[in-house]
């Protein structure tokens, strides 16, 4: 028992000895390696960028090919598309609404929204037609079949023209005019609304769990009455420019 004890202690006394610096709180530690200092280059690399490039419209981008081709042997980047004037705007309308096409489906009654430039969705877009052809966008709302309608254009001629179902526009300048057209001549409203100043906002009537908000489905669009542009609102009229009439209309609790 006693030389068991002897061994424990001079183990101890052994594992005690060792120098503290050598050791670490796992054990202990190999010497750093040594490794040679170097200058730092007199230039700094350059850092390499991953550039990209659109192709024939703002949706298709990808990756610059590098050591293919040179940069100034092809270039495939989408020129600036130039906003449309008020001299434009009023040119591709007047030939949109020309169009036989166009007439069928905007109908009797309806709305210009905006008109905008549109980049094609095809290979004509490169070349000297990018440079030559100009190509546009016109939104309208058909009231007389409760439908957006969506026309393109290349150089003035319409290309094509289609519903645009289930698509509601924001309103526009003629949406806005014939509502506060509609509510000025609502008796509710005649004669109290010819001083002030109209504005209007597209509203989207909710469908009920029994019964759909008068204007459901249509377009609907809420008119208010005030003094200026800024003033609070006076009164306030819902039309119904689908069926051509005024909803509901009324004066504004005073504030």
């Amino acid at each position: 028992m006693w030389k068991s004890v002897g061994v424990i202690v001079m183990l101890f006394c052994v594992g005690c000895s060792l120098d503290a610096s050598s050791r670490g709180p796992f054990g202990p530690e190999d010497p750093e390696t040594a490794i040679p200092k170097r200058p730092l280059p007199a230039q700094v690399p350059t850092r390499h960028i991953l550039e990209f490039t659109a192709d024939e419209s703002p949706e298709h981008v990808k990756p610059k090919m590098a050591g293919t081709v040179t940069d100034a042997a092809v270039i495939r980047s989408a020129g600036p598309i130039m906003q449309l004037s008020a001299a434009e705007i009023a040119s591709l309308k007047k030939a949109a609404e020309a169009d036989p096409r166009v007439q069928t489906l905007l109908g009797a009654r309806w709305g210009f929204i905006d008109a905008d430039p549109s980049p094609p969705k095809s290979k004509v877009s490169f070349g000297c037609c990018r440079a030559s052809a100009r190509f546009a966008r016109l939104m309208y709302f058909s009231y007389s079949h409760n439908v957006a309608v969506d026309v393109r254009m290349k150089d003035g001629s319409v290309l094509q023209a289609a519903r645009a179902e289930e698509y509601l526009p924001p309103e526009g300048p003629q949406d806005v005019a014939r509502g506060i057209e509609l509510a000025r001549a609502d008796p509710r409203l005649a004669g109290k609304v010819q001083d002030l100043r109209g504005h209007g906002l597209l509203m989207q009537p909710d469908r009920g769990f029994f019964r759909n908000d008068p204007g459901y489905g249509h377009r609907v669009i809420w008119i208010t009455f005030s003094q200026g542009v800024g003033g609070d609102p006076k009164y306030w009229a819902q039309v119904d420019l689908t069926d051509d009439r005024v909803l509901d209309a009324g004066e504004e609790p005073p504030r």
